[in-house]
């Protein structure tokens, strides 16, 4: 008997990884309008895949991609043959960099399209903001996707890389505190033995959030508060 249902109720990711530690051999049939996927498990891994007259990693790459479809999952079917090689994680791993190297590339693109002076106002303001907090390091306003839309820095910084970091720590976090149902995030505290690291969400934005880093002179109260005042203005001051 064959489980069904639709990848918005349960990730095509989430389903290779239970085929994959169920061990057993079984066939994941996805299909999203006139497209259908089928990919065979066996031994504890992902060994074939299919679609039309595609087979191998580029089907897995491509069906990683839907957000929304149908499966099927079949326990008991053998592979009628076997085109990966590749351990299901690392296939896993693969799928989601090409998917935000995609995402990146469109949101690069929509930002090249939209001409506005208020970044640079915002910029001022974080200037502004790194006199007012001791041993200031680097300020940044950014999305939850990663994307930084203003910033400022007193060091030489490679801020995509440090966007990316931020957020990926901020998503963390927001999760975290979701599932234990502790209530909204004010700010996030991160303490290492060189600098503070603070990012609180702007106002009632929460797509957005002002990430500061200050070196372990400053004073924590002051940088609190200073977060708080700042990160209402910048919401004020956003593009869009």
């Amino acid at each position: 008997m064959a489980t069904t249902g639709r990848l918005s109720e349960m990730s095509l990711p989430t389903l290779v990884q239970l085929a994959c530690q169920g061990g057993n051999p079984c066939k994941l049939s996805v299909r999203r309008d006139d497209q259908e996927v089928v990919l065979y498990f066996d031994g504890f891994n992902l060994v074939h895949a299919m679609s039309d007259e595609l087979t191998g990693e580029e089907v897995v790459y491509r069906a990683l991609a839907w957000e929304d479809g149908e499966f099927s999952l079949e326990t008991g079917v053998t592979t009628p043959d076997r085109s990966i090689e590749t351990p299901w994680s690392v296939l896993l791993m693969e799928a989601l960099h090409r998917l935000d190297e995609t995402r990146w590339d469109q949101l690069q693109t929509v930002i090249a399209e939209e001409e506005s002076d208020m970044p640079e106002n915002m910029k001022e303001i974080l200037k502004e903001l790194s006199q007012q907090v001791p041993g200031f390091v680097t300020a940044a306003v950014v999305g939850m996707d990663g994307l930084g839309i203003a910033d400022y820095a007193v060091a030489k910084l490679d801020m995509e890389a440090v966007d990316a970091q931020m957020t990926l720590l901020l998503k963390l976090v927001d999760t975290s505190v979701n599932r234990l149902k502790a209530g909204a995030v004010e700010d996030y505290l991160l303490t290492t033995d060189k600098a503070y690291l603070l990012v609180r969400f702007l106002s009632d934005r929460k797509d957005y959030y002002l990430g500061i880093i200050a070196d372990r002179n400053t004073n924590l109260g002051s940088l609190r508060l200073n977060s708080r005042l700042y990160a209402e203005r910048l919401a004020k001051a956003m593009p869009y």
